[in-house]
């Protein structure tokens, strides 16, 4: 998967789990962090 792909999918994921209040944070992580993040939404919302 490209870099793009799984950071724009992330965004949105990041979206739909407004709750649990990531979207002000993504700026300020690195990609490693945002790697981790897009992990662990994936698997809370896509099970």
């Amino acid at each position: 998967m490209a870099n793009d792909d799984w950071l724009e999918r992330l965004h949105g994921l990041a979206y739909r789990a407004q709750g649990l209040g990531v979207m002000p944070d993504l700026a300020g992580l690195g990609m490693c962090e945002l790697w981790g993040v897009y992990c662990y939404l994936r698997r809370i919302l896509e099970g």
